[in-house]
């Protein structure tokens, strides 16, 4: 479907034949898709995620069926029941477990700032300050009620040269009990529904399992028949491509996929390597809510430097929800947490990426950290998870095509940089 012969009426065209009309229907058919994509991501979704798994599954299958081991559909029929064997079960009865530990966590600081609320409005009740967990909230009431009595002194008028205005970090405190005693009755509502005291969470409840349930079979299903397939998927996609540069556009995918392939899989194995780690990690130091927080510190690692995140949460609800003992004392509060941070650290850049991912983007250390920074910018969470491989595809489009183009307009053996109409 070319332009049309130069000089005819345009009144008798079709509009596909009139090119800004043509470019605007193709614009309007692209965005269109992705409309019908987003109303039906109820299947979209599946379908997109079974693609996924599909691909990152196939040099596993393809070896499998290459050394007549195992057929494709029996390969997928495995890796479907593995899955749910060796991740949902565990996902579903660590949950459970994890869920317990947050709502037990959330009780626990939100009855003892009840306590220190009424510690610091009764400065000369004993009972209530030794009803306190720990000498981090001890100190912070004792903090509280000195830089009151200071202020209260100040507005008296009392001569004392001690005396004068509530320090700014006594009143960010004075902020978070204001707002604490402010939202008590609400706060006590959300805590009596994460217990179960809330019918209408169960019904949440139940209603989230049987959507995460129907949506695992749909793309279980999709899974089987596009790994069984997965030949005529890729014919298919390559079938698009027109012949006369179907040569150079499979190679430079093929550079491509290999970076992609080799990142998603090495940063996604690693990755569940140090959830498994830091779940580990955050219990033996005394860290509460380990279930919740381990995995969810171990998951940001796809990042990079995403887990650093986790040392001031941890250290912090170490502070506030202190165990018993030694994991009570401040210098274990920070030591420990940086412990486990700093053996992280070592142990992916020294041991898990050199054995399990290698180096397939080849980019250096400050192109990974302006890549993940200008992608955190532009499209956050999702800019930060696709901006180190869409970086390497974009260095491989630029050594491949852009700068060979542009040596050979530099040099004259090329009339224009940028040709529109063809070559």
């Amino acid at each position: 479907m070319g332009n049309p012969p130069t000089g005819q009426d345009w009144r008798k065209l079709h509009l596909w034949q009139i090119q800004p009309l043509r470019d605007a229907m193709v614009i309007a058919g692209v965005l269109g898709l992705l409309w019908l994509g987003y109303a039906l991501r109820v299947v979209t979704v599946p379908l997109l995620l079974a693609m996924t798994l599909a691909y990152l599954f196939e040099p596993l299958v393809g070896m499998v069926e290459a050394r007549r081991w195992l057929s494709r559909k029996v390969s997928a029929a495995l890796i479907i029941l593995l899955a749910g064997a060796l991740i949902l079960v565990p996902v579903v009865v660590g949950g459970s477990f994890a869920a317990a530990q947050g709502v037990k966590v959330t009780q626990r600081l939100v009855t003892n700032t009840d306590t220190l609320i009424r510690s610091v409005d009764n400065p000369d009740n004993e009972e209530l300050r030794a009803q306190l967990p720990g000498d981090a909230w001890r100190d912070a009431r004792d903090y509280l009620v000195k830089e009151r009595a200071r202020s209260k002194a100040r507005d008296e008028g009392v001569p004392d040269a001690a005396q004068g205005e509530m320090s700014d970090l006594a009143r960010v405190l004075e902020l978070g009990i204001g707002w604490a005693r402010a939202n008590a009755q609400t706060i006590g509502k959300q805590i009596l529904s994460a217990g179960g005291g809330a019918v209408g969470a169960a019904v949440g409840t139940v209603n989230w399992i049987v959507g995460a349930a129907f949506g695992a079979f749909l793309t279980a299903f999709f899974f089987f028949f596009i790994c069984t397939g997965y030949g005529r998927v890729i014919e298919f996609w390559r079938g698009l491509v027109p012949e006369k540069r179907r040569g150079r556009v499979v190679d430079l995918l093929g550079q491509m996929d290999r970076v992609i392939a080799g990142f998603v899989r090495g940063r996604l194995t690693i990755a569940f390597i140090l959830m498994l780690y830091y779940t580990l990690g955050y219990w033996i130091v005394g860290v509460p809510a380990p279930l919740i927080l381990g995995p969810a510190v171990g998951l940001l690692t796809l990042v990079p430097y995403g887990a650093g995140i986790g040392v001031p949460v941890a250290m912090v609800l170490m502070w506030l929800d202190p165990a018993s003992g030694v994991r009570g004392e401040w210098w274990w509060i920070i030591g420990g947490v940086l412990a486990v941070h700093g053996v992280q650290q070592v142990l992916d850049d020294y041991v898990l990426t050199p054995r399990i991912q290698g180096k397939t983007t080849n980019m250096d250390t400050p192109s990974i950290l302006f890549a993940s920074i200008a992608g955190g910018v532009l499209a956050g969470f999702y800019g930060l998870l696709l901006a180190i491989p869409a970086a390497a595809c974009v260095r491989i489009l630029l050594r491949e095509v852009f700068w060979p183009r542009f040596k050979a307009w530099n040099e004259g053996k090329a009339k224009d940089l940028l040709p529109i109409s063809g070559e």
